[in-house]
């Protein structure tokens, strides 16, 4: 299957939508996907947090789509579930909106695309968008199974003064 007819297979032209956590480590392994995708022919835009924002230069025929976060760089992160709930409310309603814009558009025309979104666990917000607009969403996670344990146990080291940590945030040397 070459690819104009994967990216039209039965028929139909597909639109990803990916969208990715700011922090660390969770971009970049979207993008990878999204220039990938991009090669066989599918249509890309990248929906993203202006926090950390990609450079669109970097990813020529990819669209970007910069989702309206009103987090500054500045602000404290030390709670996490606290940040990507702002993170995640802040951007949902740009989100959605853009949605409901291509869908509306697609209403009036013979050229129309099968939506799909394709998103960083983190921010769930577009599996929900997805979901109230009946479009198809894949979770994509980019962290390890490692994390796991490891977000369960946050609030408990919060609560007890021990995260993040104070003082010298690095443990002294093996000996």
């Amino acid at each position: 299957m070459g690819q104009r007819e994967m990216a039209e297979h039965g028929g139909r032209r597909w639109r990803l939508v990916l969208t990715a956590s700011p922090l660390q480590g969770h971009m970049t392994p979207m993008l990878h996907l999204a220039t990938f995708l991009h090669s066989k022919g599918f249509s890309i835009t990248i929906a993203h947090s202006e926090l950390n924002r990609p450079d669109p230069s970097n990813h020529p025929g990819l669209t970007f789509l910069p989702l309206h976060d009103n987090i500054s760089a500045t602000l404290d992160f030390a709670n996490a579930i606290q940040f990507l709930q702002t993170l995640n409310d802040n951007c949902r309603p740009h989100f959605q909106e853009h949605l409901v814009q291509i869908l509306n558009a697609q209403k009036d025309s013979s050229d129309k695309e099968t939506i799909v979104i394709i998103y960083d666990n983190l921010m769930y917000f577009a599996g929900s968008v997805a979901g109230d607009l009946g479009l198809p969403s894949i979770v994509l996670r980019t962290s390890s199974s490692s994390i796991f344990p490891a977000i369960k146990i946050i609030p408990q080291l919060h609560q007890e003064g021990r995260f993040p940590v104070q003082g010298n945030p690095l443990p002294e040397p093996y000996p």
